[in-house]
C-alpha cells in the first residue's frame, strides 16, 4: 500500500493541550485528566517543553494567518491572547470564526483529532484498514449488497484487470489509497476496453475504475461539473448502534472542477440532521459565505437534500452490518435518482469541515458525548 509514512509519523505524538494544565473542550476534560495522571516524569517534562514551544510559536503563526486571510491588526492581537489562553492554533481561530475564548469549550482542536481518533479507531491506523483502500472497501460493499459505484476495472502498476464492459460509459479513475480527490481522472464516453486501457494514467500504483455516478436532478444547480457528496459521520453509541452525529454537504464552487473536495476550492454547507436542510455555505479554507451558488445563483440555505432519510438509513445499516469494526466512520454519499450511493468511507474523517461548515463545535452535541464515551471505555 502507498501509505504516507510521514503522515503517520507526525501523528504519532499526541500534543498535550497545555503546559501544565490541559485546556480543551469540556467533554474531553476526563480524558486529559486520565492522561495527565498516567504520564511519567519524562513525558510530563516533554509535554512542558512542547507546550512552551507552542506558546512561543503562536505570535508568528497569528501574523501569517492575518496576512493569509486579510485580517486586521486588532484580530491578530486578540488571536494571540485567545490562542495562548486556550492553547489553540490561530489558524483554527480564523477558520472556526472564534471571537471569544469561551466558544472553544465546544470545539475539538485539529491538532488533537489524530491522537483521539487513534485511540478510539485503532484499526483505521493500520494496513488492515479497508476504509483506506477503495478496492477493498468497494469489495466489502459488493459482498454486503450495499449500493456503490460499479467497478469496471482494477489497475496495478499498469496491468489492467477488466471487471465489466466499459463501452459507452463515462468512467472515473481513482488511486486506490488516494485522499481528498487527489489523482482523480474522468474518462468520458469510453468506446471499449482497448480505448479504456489507452486512456488510463501511466503512473505506477493501484487504481480503481468505476462508473461515473450521476447526481440527483434536484441538485443540478449546485453540482456543476462535479459529483456533490454529503459527508455523513456515524459513531457507535452507548448501546452499540451507529448514530448519525454530523453531516456536511460538499459541492463545487467553479465550473470545470471535477471533484467537490475542499482542496479543489469546493463549498461546504452544514446539513440539519432531522430534515436534511442546508445551511449557509462557505469554502473550507477561507473566503466569504454563500446563501446562493456563486455560479448558478441556485438557492443553498434551506434547500433540502433528496432522499435524506434513506441516506441516513444507508450509512447506519452499512456501519452496523458491514463495518462494525470501526467506532467512527465518515461516509461520502452521493444522492442519485436511484437513491443514495456509498462512494467512499473514512476512518479519520477530521474535524475541520464539520466545525467550519456548522459554525459550531462538534463537542457541543452527540459527537462530543460519544467521543468522550469511547475515550472512557478504551484502556
Amino acid at each position: 500500500m502507498g501509505y504516507d509514512r510521514f503522515y503517520f509519523l507526525k501523528k504519532a505524538y499526541g500534543i498535550y493541550p497545555g503546559v501544565l494544565r490541559p485546556v480543551s473542550a469540556r467533554c474531553l476534560e476526563p480524558h486529559y485528566a486520565h492522561r495527565r495522571a498516567r504520564r511519567g516524569p519524562v513525558r510530563a517534562g516533554l509535554d512542558v517543553l512542547v507546550g512552551l514551544a507552542f506558546r512561543a510559536w503562536i505570535p508568528g503563526r497569528a501574523a501569517k494567518v492575518q496576512k493569509r486571510f486579510g485580517l486586521s491588526e486588532a484580530w491578530r492581537e486578540r488571536a494571540i491572547e485567545i490562542a495562548r489562553a486556550r492553547f489553540v492554533d490561530p489558524n483554527d481561530l480564523a477558520l472556526f470564526r472564534i471571537e471569544t475564548p469561551d466558544q472553544l469549550d465546544v470545539y475539538v482542536r485539529r491538532f488533537e483529532d489524530a491522537a483521539l481518533n487513534k485511540k478510539i479507531n485503532p484499526l483505521g491506523w493500520t494496513s488492515a484498514c479497508v476504509l483506506a483502500d477503495k478496492v477493498r472497501f468497494q469489495a466489502r460493499c459488493a459482498e454486503a449488497g450495499l449500493p456503490h459505484p460499479r467497478t469496471v476495472a482494477l489497475v496495478k502498476d499498469g496491468r489492467v484487470t477488466m471487471k465489466a464492459d466499459p463501452a459507452g460509459r463515462d468512467l472515473v479513475v481513482k488511486p486506490a489509497d488516494g485522499e481528498g480527490g487527489d489523482g482523480v481522472v474522468i474518462l468520458e464516453r469510453v468506446v471499449d476496453a482497448a480505448d479504456l486501457s489507452a486512456r488510463l494514467p501511466k503512473a505506477r500504483g493501484a487504481f480503481v475504475v468505476q462508473d461515473r455516478v450521476q447526481t440527483h436532478p434536484a441538485l443540478l444547480g449546485l453540482a456543476l461539473d462535479a459529483l456533490p457528496t454529503v459527508r455523513i459521520v456515524t459513531m457507535i453509541d452507548e448501546v452499540g448502534a451507529p448514530e448519525v452525529v454530523s453531516a456536511t454537504f460538499r459541492f463545487a464552487s467553479v465550473a470545470g472542477a471535477r471533484v467537490d473536495n475542499m482542496k479543489a476550492g469546493g463549498l461546504i454547507s452544514a446539513v440539519d440532521l432531522p430534515v436534511g436542510a442546508l445551511g449557509l455555505a462557505c469554502k473550507g479554507y477561507g473566503g466569504g459565505d454563500h446563501a446562493v451558488h456563486p455560479v448558478t445563483g441556485a438557492a443553498i440555505i434551506g434547500r433540502k437534500l433528496p432522499d435524506w432519510a434513506a441516506a441516513k438509513g444507508l450509512v447506519r445499516r452499512a456501519h452496523a452490518e458491514t463495518f462494525a469494526d470501526y467506532a467512527l466512520i465518515g461516509w461520502d454519499v452521493a444522492l442519485t435518482l436511484d437513491g443514495p450511493v456509498l462512494i467512499e468511507a473514512n476512518g479519520k474523517p477530521g474535524v475541520l469541515m464539520p466545525q467550519r461548515a456548522a459554525r459550531q463545535g462538534l463537542a457541543s452535541g452527540r459527537y462530543g458525548a460519544l467521543l468522550a464515551y469511547h475515550l472512557a471505555i478504551k484502556p
